[in-house]
């Protein structure tokens, strides 16, 4: 029964997912995030207190997720972005906005499979993140440094009863070329059947950042600065349109940060396995 229902659970883990795909095979996974902020983290310590901004923050992203397998254990995974933000300062009941869009920075690496199991996977990956995001826009597109992310990734099935449940998870510094600033990153995506063709996922994120002394000027926009805290977890479903074929929604929500706008964001996409 596990064996069965396992490759209908688990082929679209919303976190990076260890078991590789066969050579020719993968999956891709396109969604748009819409993001709205008009409270920020305290910029003295990390912690879950937020307030008032003194601006408001929007962005509507693209995004497009994937893995390609490539045979002998290996596969190529990419984390593709583009946006339009929007950033609105009001001072002395004067309100100015400032708008940017096109590409963020991007994501690509090597996953390379360890242990392969059918209710237990995991992989190591090293990914590359290349500085395509504009640095002279207001707001900013992205950091403009160069840096690799290490990751180690893992997955696990478990049989409750009827139901199947899965996790995968995965964890990895990303280290900036420029300086000694490191930003520690965790991810985490947990799910089980709700309906017969629908699932019910949750994610966590948390990314700590270490060896500020050397970093870029901080910025609210976690995209344009190499200093990141931030907790976020989300809720969502996934439905079976057809084996290969799933569309996606979650709401995700700022939990916890440091010096950082603290907002939510809806997620629509749609995930295909070929």
């Amino acid at each position: 029964m596990l064996i069965a229902l396992a490759p209908a659970l688990i082929v679209f883990p919303a976190s990076a997912d260890p078991w590789i795909p066969a050579a020719g095979t993968g999956k891709v996974k396109p969604v748009l995030r819409l993001y709205r902020s008009d409270r920020t983290f305290s910029s003295s310590h990390f912690g879950s207190e937020t307030f008032p901004s003194t601006s408001k923050i929007s962005e509507t992203q693209l995004k497009v997720t994937g893995e390609h397998g490539l045979g002998d254990g290996w596969a190529l995974q990419y984390d593709l972005r583009a946006a339009q933000e929007s950033k609105t300062k009001t001072k002395k009941n004067t309100s100015t906005t400032y708008t940017a869009s096109g590409l963020q920075d991007q994501e690509i690496g090597l996953v390379r499979g360890l242990r392969q199991g059918k209710v237990f996977a995991d992989a190591i990956a090293l990914n590359i993140i290349l500085p395509a995001g504009s640095t002279s826009s207001n707001p900013q597109m992205g950091v403009g440094h160069t840096a690799i992310e290490p990751d180690y990734q893992f997955g696990i099935k478990h049989q409750f009863g009827q139901r199947l449940a899965y996790g995968s998870f995965s964890i990895g510094p990303r280290m900036f070329f420029n300086s000694s600033v490191t930003q520690w990153r965790a991810t985490a995506d947990v799910g089980t059947r709700l309906f017969q063709n629908v699932d019910i996922f949750g994610s966590l994120f948390c990314a700590r950042t270490f060896g500020v002394n050397t970093a870029l000027p901080s910025s609210e926009n976690p995209n344009a600065s190499e200093v990141y805290n931030l907790l976020r977890g989300g809720l969502g479903l996934r439905f079976s349109l057809t084996r290969n074929i799933r569309p996606i929604i979650e709401y995700e929500a700022d939990l916890a940060g440091q010096g950082i706008h603290a907002g939510n964001r809806w997620v629509f996409g749609v995930a295909w396995r070929y």
